[in-house]
């Protein structure tokens, strides 16, 4: 059987809130059995929806639904009035180890309880002491602001974690709205490149068949021609065979004469191949994304190549300049390599180019007789120009040439490389538009930049010039 202090201490336990752990004020029962002040149950409940739980056992409800416990209210009224008296029952207290008495005191400065006897001693005299309740009392209001303090905290936090939570919920919409935003941009501008690229694919298609018809009307008229011709070569060696007096004997013969010079002057007119550039929407915003800084490399440069101070451009200056004989070094025509070497990824340089004489511009394995390169190729009469890419993918194979239907004069030309995927573009920077592609390959080894004038100079003012 419990003993009195323990009936006592049990008895105030059930009075006690177990939110606040203090003497229930307006209590309030729940439908679990338990009971709590009518604040603290409010504060609990406060930020709780759609379902509500007991703050001490956790069951879950539905419904918030309490009710007043006037009979547990009046009790703890009465418990609170009594708390003092049931401190001092002696059973309540424990004894001192020392002194074998009731610990009725408390030392604020050891933090523990102890009894009159050892409040008399030289190690508390000095100290300060209060009664055991009214020691217990301030630690409770000092713990039951702290537990007030904790739970504004903890609304705090609630709201917090609630106003993140909005915030979290706006964020993934926002996300949401952006990403279809940019879909349905990407599909405005796929759908504007598709019409793009059938237009041009249109103009193609018309501008080839007018030109197959124009050169098959020309090639019919030259057949004409060549029959006709044909015709008067064997009527006018027939008369030739003849004896002289026939020959003379022949009517006409200045008519004849005259009819075989007609022939021989008469000319089919020349059908020109008509060729558009297409510029490509975009292409030169791309192709600035993977924009390399390209400079000259003296040490590979022939002789007569002068290097700009800032190793951006090159002129043939024919004279030949003093320079040390490396076994990297160009000797036979005013060629150079770039500096910067490429083993992977994209990148992309631009090359103004002379109007007056022949060029070269690419990419080589880097030696002064390159096994590998793929190049772009200006020869240059004065006739005109004519452009040729030009490409050798290994020592033993066929350099590939394909003749360029483009404008050489005016031109700045864009060299695009994507080692990873084995490809090597030309294109017209100014025109937006491309010039050649070679074929795609696959690549081992470095890459340089290539670049080349041409030793027979029409004008003093000649230089190619890496475009910054």
């Amino acid at each position: 059987m419990a003993s009195l202090p323990e009936m006592i201490e049990n008895f105030q336990e059930e009075l006690i809130c177990s939110i606040c752990r203090d003497y229930l004020e307006n209590p309030m029962s729940i439908e679990c059995g338990h009971s709590f002040c009518h604040s603290c149950l409010l504060r609990c409940w406060q930020e709780a929806s759609p379902s509500f739980s007991c703050p001490e056992c956790r069951s879950i409800f539905q419904v918030r639904a309490f009710k007043a416990n006037v009979g547990l209210g009046k009790l703890a009224a009465i418990a609170k009035k009594i708390r003092p008296h049931c401190l001092q029952y002696p059973g309540s207290h424990s004894k001192c180890e020392t002194h074998q008495k009731v610990q009725k005191l408390f030392c604020e400065d050891d933090q523990s309880p102890i009894c009159m006897s050892c409040s008399e001693s030289n190690k508390h005299k000095a100290h300060t002491l209060h009664c055991i309740d009214e020691a217990a009392e301030d630690f409770r209001e000092n713990l039951q602001e702290t537990v007030t303090n904790l739970w504004r905290k903890t609304k705090d936090v609630e709201q917090q974690i609630a106003n993140e939570k909005v915030k979290l919920a706006l964020l993934e919409e926002e996300v949401k709205t952006q990403k279809e935003a940019i879909y349905s941009e990407f599909q405005k501008i796929q759908c504007f490149l598709d019409e793009e690229k059938n237009e041009y694919l249109s103009i193609v298609e018309r501008q080839g068949k007018a030109n197959v018809k124009g050169l098959k009307k020309r090639i019919r008229k030259l057949s004409l021609q060549n029959q006709e011709l044909r015709k008067r070569i064997r009527e006018s060696e027939e008369v030739c065979r003849k004896p002289d007096m026939d020959l003379l004997q022949v009517r006409d013969m200045k008519r004849v004469l005259k009819r075989n010079k007609s022939v021989i002057h008469k000319e089919v007119v020349m059908f020109h191949v008509n060729t558009v550039v297409y510029p490509i929407p975009g292409i030169l915003e791309m192709l600035l994304k993977f924009k390399v800084d390209i400079t000259l490399d003296r040490d590979t440069a022939d002789p007569g190549v002068i290097i700009s101070a800032d190793l951006k451009s090159m002129r043939y200056g024919c004279a030949q300049a003093e320079v040390p004989n490396n076994t990297g070094r160009f000797s036979d025509f005013a060629q150079v390599l770039g500096t910067q070497s490429f083993i992977s990824n994209r990148c992309y340089w631009a090359v103004e180019v002379p109007d007056n004489t022949g060029w070269c511009v690419g990419i080589s394995n880097g030696s002064p007789m390159p096994e590998v390169f793929f190049v772009l190729m200006a020869i240059q009469s004065h006739s005109g120009g004519h452009l040729y890419a030009i490409g050798k993918q290994h020592l033993s194979s066929v350099p590939h040439v394909k003749y360029c239907q483009n404008c050489v004069s005016n031109l700045m030309v864009g060299i695009f490389l994507d080692y990873e995927k084995g490809e090597v573009s030309f294109y017209n920077v100014k025109e937006r538009s491309l010039i050649f592609a070679f074929p795609t390959t696959s690549f081992s080894g470095p890459f340089q930049p290539f670049f080349c004038l041409s030793k027979k100079v029409w004008t003093n003012d000649c230089s190619l010039m890496i475009c910054p």
